[in-house]
């Protein structure tokens, strides 16, 4: 019979092995283990020495962004920011900061200070000279407001001026399209440029005003008015045209709107979280309401007279609002005899607007048109 030969041997051999090597790890763990963290803090938590680093307070933020604004105007590329409760947010960057093409956070020290990396457009070295120009036209729109008038008269005034100025960018091409220097000094924008240049010059007038975003648009809101908040959108009642005279037809169909009206356009439903401000609603700031030309369902007295009264202002434009979609529907029959009746008898251009039951006539068009 052969005899068997034991595996023991091998065994205690194989667990001594195991022993020390567990042995050994042991001992070194602590120094791996602390070495992992110290290159792991040095990471995340060290900021190089030429990183500026804004302490920001949440109770006096308007300091912080000075210092902060400083910064963007040197083109810094990365800035740490210390103590702020929240991030920045964009349009508080760049309704402003119009050299800035966009931001995003690169790196966090804790749960107190994020580091953000700040792209610039190709011409923001010129930013502060921009400005200066930026301003001028500021100062140029803010003549043109009366200063002695209620503060709806004082939107409607700035409302209108840009409508005159701006040029909507319908290729969405221009550069600074996006931003405030495209509306006010290049005259061409689309949404953001429009709605940035109402905020930022009607609180320089004294109004309550913000920006209301949905997932493709923008617009304002003005929360402060005698009669509750409204909203307006300047974007939508800019139609880039203009009468034989050269003079634009500016409408005012998205003017003075209630949180349920403007609510019910397309592109107008507010992101989650972006109106949740409660605020005493609206009742008499709708544009049509404000000047007697909501036309109450088969009121044709009252049309007739809004429509003289128009003609009779020698505007280039008779806008009107119905309460009702029947008198909505046969408001281009209707409205064209009392014009004729009146003693207008040249060629004209309308629009309708089913969702808000409007219908505006442009008097004197180009006769290309």
């Amino acid at each position: 019979m052969k005899e068997r030969k034991s595996s023991l041997g091998p065994l205690l051999l194989l667990l001594v092995f195991v022993l020390a090597a567990a042995a050994g790890l042991w001992y070194l763990y602590p120094m791996i283990r602390d070495n992992d963290i110290i290159d792991l803090q040095n990471k995340e938590e060290s900021i190089p020495d030429d990183v500026p680093v804004v302490v920001w307070d949440d109770a006096a933020p308007g300091r912080s962004y000075e210092e902060l604004s400083e910064y963007l105007s040197s083109l810094e590329p990365t800035v740490a920011i210390k103590g702020m409760a929240g991030n920045l947010e964009w349009e508080d960057i760049c309704r402003e900061h119009f050299w800035v093409d966009s931001f995003n956070i690169t790196g966090t020290v804790g749960g107190d200070i994020r580091r953000y990396s700040f792209k610039y457009k190709d011409d923001a070295a010129d930013n502060r000279k921009m400005q200066k120009l930026i301003e001028s036209e500021i100062k140029d729109i803010i003549k043109v407001i009366p200063a002695d008038a209620d503060d709806w008269s004082k939107a409607l005034a700035l409302h209108d001026e840009l409508i005159r100025r701006i040029t909507f960018d319908r290729s969405d091409e221009e550069k600074h399209g996006h931003d405030i220097y495209g509306a006010l000094v290049i005259h061409k924008a689309v949404c953001q440029g429009y709605t940035y240049s109402f905020t930022i010059i009607a609180q320089r007038i004294g109004l309550q005003c913000s920006e209301i975003y949905s997932d493709t648009h923008i617009w304002n809101k003005l929360p402060g008015l005698a009669s509750g908040e409204c909203y307006a959108d300047i974007t939508w009642d800019d139609i880039d045209r203009c009468d034989s005279s050269g003079n634009p037809y500016i409408i005012h169909d998205n003017f003075g709107l209630t949180k349920a009206e403007i609510e019910k356009l397309k592109e107008h439903k507010p992101e989650p979280g972006t109106d949740n401000e409660k605020n005493r609603p609206g009742t008499g700031d709708n544009f049509f309401r404000k000047k007697g030309w909501y036309i109450a369902a088969g009121d044709t007295a009252q049309l007739e007279i809004a429509v003289k009264e128009q003609l009779d202002s020698g505007n280039n434009i008779i806008e009107l609002r119905f309460a009702n979609n029947s008198d909505h529907a046969s408001a281009k029959e209707i409205v064209e005899d009392i014009i004729r009746r009146n003693d207008y008898s040249g060629a004209y251009l309308s629009w309708s607007n089913k969702e808000l039951k409007t219908y505006v006539v442009g008097l004197y068009p180009p006769e290309d048109d």
